[in-house]
């Protein structure tokens, strides 16, 4: 066993990241794979504990982990053992993914949100952790949330909490794959933005869009739509601070001032809206595994930490 090291994962549609992090949240032999060459039609369980094997074996030789550590871009049940729904990697849902994967390798194995774990990252690159309510909004594929109360990431009752991208919009009809009629993430998000390019712009590259189109009705009114379901939770959580993430606001040209002149003017006034702080997590390809590993600190430390 190899006790000042835990194994921190970031599963995604498109990438699979790992690495190995220390007890001072340092990381190294970090590696990202493609997930479908990994994860092919059958058995994804079998098929992640065999890339986890063969990844230990290269990077540690006969040690193993203090313990794995998974974020999923999913629903996770409450006591954080089962994967409830992962619409973009067929086969994990309602896979006890933690039992299973604790039997075939022998070690803790810890699976949460991978929002969660971007925000784990941030709390902590920020100096945030004693921060009474922040409010974090990564805009990737879909519309991520979380939401850390006294350091600690709202859960909810079933594990389901801080699902921002699936509360429902007025006069919205559109199919989410969630599979209910006018989430938030239907509006706001990648995928959105992927479906502007290919019906508006079919002719430039989706990188290039802000870059060429910004001041297009239509990519404004996406980034107002954006700013919509952030003023809403910015409302009812009176947050000391907010982040912003994920790769669409990171894309060359995206307006940043219109975003923010769109959630203040949205948000209750004179407070929340005039007492926000705003912070833009650093875009890098390690701040999931690294979340990951802090959340396996954490519960290896303290059990009762979810």
């Amino acid at each position: 066993m190899h006790d000042d090291v835990v194994l921190g994962i970031d599963l995604g549609g498109t990438h699979l990241r790992l690495g190995l992090v220390d007890r001072n949240y340092q990381i190294s032999q970090f590696e990202i794979r493609k997930t479908r060459e990994l994860l092919q039609c059958g058995q994804p369980v079998e098929q992640l504990v065999e890339a986890v094997r063969a990844y230990i074996a290269d990077r540690l030789g006969d040690r193993m982990p203090s313990a794995v550590s998974i974020g999923f871009p999913s629903t996770v049940d409450r006591t954080r053992r089962i994967v409830i729904s992962t619409p973009n990697i067929p086969g994990f849902d309602q896979q006890p993914v933690a039992d299973l994967m604790e039997q075939a390798l022998g070690v803790p194995v810890f699976v949460n949100r991978d929002v969660n774990f971007l925000m784990l990252h941030d709390l902590l690159a920020h100096g945030l952790e004693g921060q009474a309510v922040v409010l974090g909004f990564y805009v990737g594929t879909g519309f991520g949330n979380a939401v850390s109360l006294d350091g600690r990431l709202l859960t909810g009752k079933h594990g389901m909490a801080a699902e921002l991208g699936h509360v429902p919009l007025f006069r919205v009809r559109e199919r989410c794959g969630c599979g209910n009629e006018g989430c938030a993430e239907t509006m706001a998000s990648g995928l959105r933005l992927e479906r502007i390019q290919q019906e508006r712009f079919p002719d430039v590259p989706l990188d290039e869009l802000f870059v060429r189109h910004a001041s297009d009705p239509v990519l404004r009114q996406f980034v107002e739509d954006l700013s919509l379901p952030i003023a809403t939770e910015i409302n009812i959580f009176d947050p000391d601070c907010i982040i912003l993430g994920g790769g669409i606001l990171h894309m060359a040209g995206f307006p940043r001032d219109k975003l923010e002149a769109a959630i203040y003017q949205h948000a209750r006034k004179p407070y929340p809206g005039l007492d926000y702080r705003i912070i833009y997590a650093a875009p890098s390809q390690e701040s999931g595994v690294i979340g990951a590993g802090i959340y396996a600190f954490k519960r290896l430390q303290d059990p009762s930490y979810i």
